[in-house]
């Protein structure tokens, strides 16, 4: 029998193998597990983190954030959870959120290490980025990788998303600034 998950989860979509969902702070322990098990994984790529945020009080703080974010409509944090097991191994999210006339927002990803390979990341991002075209009224998405991110430039392309250039000293990634490569699919691309 699955748990009660509206006392966990914010907001909740399936895929065929995955849920992505908007948890509560509650579910701190369990993000907390994950960055920690996949610290070393994700350093080359990740945006620079200092030692407490690998805590289970410093992922409250974060989850209380997503939490708040998402309901001022900034926001659309999504933890993947394999429905198979309710193992978190990964996350989607999409942010800075442009209304009016650009209709735009940018999305980015992780995955646990044990988890690639499998499809799991091509499946979620497709589903999520069917609700909040749909719920959002988005026009484009935008994503931005490393240049040497082989399997997340991939990953995008697998997607259908087109490449438009470079973005300079973008996001400070493992101790400096990086450049990354820019990409972006429209809601016509996926219609």
């Amino acid at each position: 029998m699955q748990p009660d998950r509206h006392r966990y989860e914010v907001l909740a979509l399936e895929t065929e193998r995955l849920r992505l969902a908007v948890l509560r702070k509650s579910e701190a322990p369990k993000v907390t597990e994950y960055f920690r098990e996949n610290r070393d994984f994700h350093k080359a790529f990740a945006q620079t983190h200092s030692d407490d945020y690998f805590t289970t009080s410093m992922q409250k703080k974060y989850l209380a954030y997503d939490y708040n974010s998402f309901l001022d409509g900034t926001l659309v944090p999504l933890w993947i959870t394999r429905k198979e097991d309710g193992k978190i191994i990964g996350r989607v999210s999409f942010f800075n959120f442009a209304y009016g006339g650009m209709m735009s927002c940018a999305c980015g990803y992780h995955l646990d290490k044990n988890a690639t390979g499998n499809g799991y990341m091509t499946e979620a991002i497709k589903g999520a980025m069917a609700f909040v075209f749909d719920e959002y009224k988005m026009h484009r998405i935008e994503a931005f990788i490393l240049p040497e991110n082989e399997p997340s430039i991939a990953l995008v392309k697998r997607l259908g998303f087109h490449y438009e250039g470079k973005r300079f000293s973008y996001m400070h990634i493992n101790g400096k600034y990086r450049d990354h490569e820019a990409y972006y699919i429209l809601e016509d691309d996926v219609k």
